[in-house]
């Protein structure tokens, strides 16, 4: 026995709660919670730091890894694991990588 009966094809209820795209009037309610929020008035101070620090790092980068002195990739070598071949390259490859990844999220950050 059922005892719900179906919804009316033109329910001002569900029209309310699942409109068709078109705005609502809200007596001024969106504008003030608007208004209300607070302001970021340094948004620009992250990314700048974050840049600041991949600069700093890719100078470190530049005089410290061991660009001259890298040894000769062999593939004798890379199948065995060898520490003093790949310890050099994974530091000049995750380095780089690591300063791109910071420039990359320095730019994307819309806060």
């Amino acid at each position: 026995m059922n005892i719900m009966k179906p919804p009316e094809p033109n329910d001002p209820l569900d029209e309310l709660l699942h409109p068709p795209g078109a705005y609502r009037d809200d007596n001024g309610f969106t504008a003030r919670v608007v208004a209300a929020l607070p302001r970021r008035r340094r948004a620009w101070v992250r990314p700048v730091v974050l840049l600041g620090a991949v600069a700093i790092g890719a100078v470190l980068a530049v005089q410290w890894l061991p660009w001259t002195s890298l040894p000769v990739p062999d593939w004798s070598h890379l199948h065995a694991l060898d520490a003093h071949l790949l310890a050099p390259w994974v530091l000049v490859i995750t380095v780089p990588a690591a300063l791109v990844w910071g420039v990359i999220a320095a730019m994307r950050w819309n806060e």
